[in-house]
């Protein structure tokens, strides 16, 4: 082994720098950072490639001498703390004093800057790390700094960013989160020269309106609320604006967005008696707490902190969410209330006098009962070799034969699972998983050319307004939406105009399906990277019957009917099974009958 060494200044800031700087959106939000601490109002946000070619932040706040300038990009130089009193009462966005070099260190860097009052100020170039050379400028007072080829001197980390679609759709989520947190300040942001918003001062409210849709508007609840030490405000969306997919939830403790699990989960308990698993309630909730209750210097990206006294904040933050949902919502049950469970009433079973006998099931006198025999299943009938087939793939299950041939008598539960009677076994069907892997196939075999998906036109065609991150995504899988059977078409700024949707879609809103599918797409699209099946288990999964849809027996027919013309009938998309074999034997057994 070598000798231990002390690393140079600017190798120990490229390590800094893979700390710090991941992708182009840690470099916007470092300097953002920057231009909110030095008091800006007004901060623009340019980019250009995905900020894989320039990322140029402009504010107007208090500007730097020639002396400040160079230490800002000196490793651990800050003007925001100084001794240890200072870093347990921190107020500032940063502190550490290490963003800047580490910035530098990797890229090309352009730093103007004038302080307030002055006319002229300084310009500074940086490449790789070492100064260039420093001049006067003539400039309004504030800051400008310009990062161009983001890693160029460290090839490797450079090839490990993403496409600049995607890249930008980082940038976006970054701008959009200071825009929440600081809805008194203005921010503009531009892509390749075109605008991609403006957001003037307003309050929260307006704020989350500007920045998402103006249909948030008026599915907005406000929570507002204190204990103590310990206040909370800021808005929790209605059921409305329950989706599919992590990312709308910013929770900001002083002023600082973090991502902390468990207070997150305070809000989801909340909404716990609401929304199903996997589905994510909307907010922007505002925490302050005294600085010295917690720690922000647990992370180099400053996204996590520690609270001194973790549970009491989330008790605080839970029930505080709870009591506006049940006073606005009034569909929450109170605390340790259960919602009835629903009754399944068996449409087969009746007494000897005609009587519909679950009173008597359940009166302790068990009635004598009969299960009238079902027409003969004729001899073509669609389903006999589909469930014959399935029959001998289970070995616990007797085939059908001519003389136990029964048809299928179909009837729903708790409108979730379809029941059919055959010969020698129940079997139940997830009405949902079924419809899935009917709708997976039927995708897969239109993308391969195999199969036409007939389109059913809008009488009148739905404006959907995205967010500009949602409507880049969309852009980019607009090719497949076609295909499956959508028209849409870009109509104004970030926004679609859909036309057509597929005929086997159910759903009379459209425009949430589109948004289904999008947030679907987009949670698996980095586990499974092939568009096209992503696309198609996407639009299976969003556009299937839901569980809780009441069915005809036409319906339940039809639907059964297809999903034994499937290749793969026994399992959704996801894998989860679509259908259960009870036999005769099993349900014995339960029943200790034998």
């Amino acid at each position: 082994m070598p000798g231990i060494r002390i690393l140079s200044e600017q190798l120990a800031n490229k390590i800094a720098a893979g700390e710090v700087v991941q992708r182009p959106s840690s470099v916007v939000k470092e300097l953002m950072e920057n231009a909110i601490d030095a008091g800006a109002s007004d901060i623009l946000v340019s980019i250009i490639n995905g900020g894989k070619d320039e990322i140029r932040v402009v504010d107007n706040g208090a500007g730097m001498q020639e002396d400040d300038l160079l230490l800002a990009f000196e490793q651990h130089a800050t003007s925001k703390i100084a001794n240890l009193d200072d870093l347990e009462n921190i107020r500032t966005l940063g502190f550490r004093g290490e963003a800047l070099p580490s910035i530098a260190s990797v890229a090309m860097v352009e730093a103007r800057s004038c302080p307030e009052g002055g006319t002229e100020g300084r310009r500074l170039h940086i490449n790789g790390g070492e100064i260039q050379g420093i001049e006067p400028i003539s400039m309004q007072p504030g800051t400008h700094v310009t990062v161009r080829r983001l890693f160029y001197n460290t090839p490797a980390r450079r090839k490990f960013l993403k496409s600049p679609n995607t890249e930008y759709r980082h940038i976006i989520d970054t701008v959009r989160r200071f825009a929440l947190g600081y809805p008194e300040l203005r921010f503009k942001l531009y892509s390749n020269d075109a605008e991609i918003f403006v957001l003037e001062p307003a309050d929260l409210k307006q704020r989350i309106t500007d920045v998402f849709s103006p249909l948030y508007m008026q599915k907005l609840i406000q929570v507002e609320s204190a204990d103590g030490a310990h206040r909370i405000n800021g808005f929790v969306g209605g059921l409305d604006l329950v989706r599919n997919k992590s990312g709308e939830q910013y929770l900001f403790v002083n002023e600082r967005l973090v991502n902390d699990r468990l207070m997150n989960s305070a809000v989801y308990n909340a909404f716990a008696p609401m929304i199903e698993r996997g589905e994510y309630p909307f907010f922007v909730l505002k925490v302050n707490l005294s600085p010295r209750d917690i720690d922000v210097n647990v992370h180099p990206q400053k996204t996590e902190i520690k609270f001194r006294n973790e549970w009491q904040v989330y008790h605080f933050i839970r029930n505080t969410v709870f009591a506006v949902l049940r006073d606005n919502l009034r569909v929450v049950p109170g605390m340790g209330e259960m919602p009835p469970s629903p009754v399944f009433n068996p449409p087969l079973y009746r007494s000897r006098d005609g009587r519909d006998s679950q009173q008597q099931i359940f009166s302790g006198n068990p009635p004598q009962m009969q299960l009238p025999p079902p027409p003969p299943l004729p001899e073509e009938h669609p389903l006999t070799k589909r469930i014959e087939q399935f029959n001998q793939n289970r070995v616990d299950s007797a085939p059908l034969t001519e003389s136990r041939r029964f048809a299928i008598s179909l009837w729903q539960a708790h409108n979730k699972y379809i029941f059919a009677q055959i010969a020698s076994a129940v079997i139940v069907i997830d009405q949902h998983a079924a419809h899935e892997r009917i709708l997976f196939e039927k995708a897969l075999k239109t993308f391969s050319g195999t199969y036409a998906q007939a389109s059913q036109q809008l009488l009148f065609p739905v404006s959907l307004e995205l967010s500009p991150d949602d409507f880049s995504l969309l852009a980019d899988v607009l090719d497949a939406f076609e295909k499956l059977g959508f028209s849409m078409r870009a109509f104004g700024k970030n926004t679609m105009l859909i036309e057509a949707v597929p005929a086997d879609l159910r759903s009379i809103d459209e425009g949430r399906v589109v948004l289904e599918i999008l947030d679907y797409y987009r949670e698996r699209r980095e586990t499974r990277p092939n568009k096209l099946y992503n696309m198609a288990a996407s639009y299976a999964c969003k556009s299937a019957i839901k569980s809780g849809d009441p069915l005809e027996p036409a319906e339940m027919q039809n639907l059964v009917d297809q999903l034994f013309q499937t290749e793969s009938p026994y399992a959704c998309p996801h894998g989860r099974p679509t259908i259960i074999n009870l036999t005769l034997d099993e349900l014995d057994k339960r029943f200790k009958r034998s």
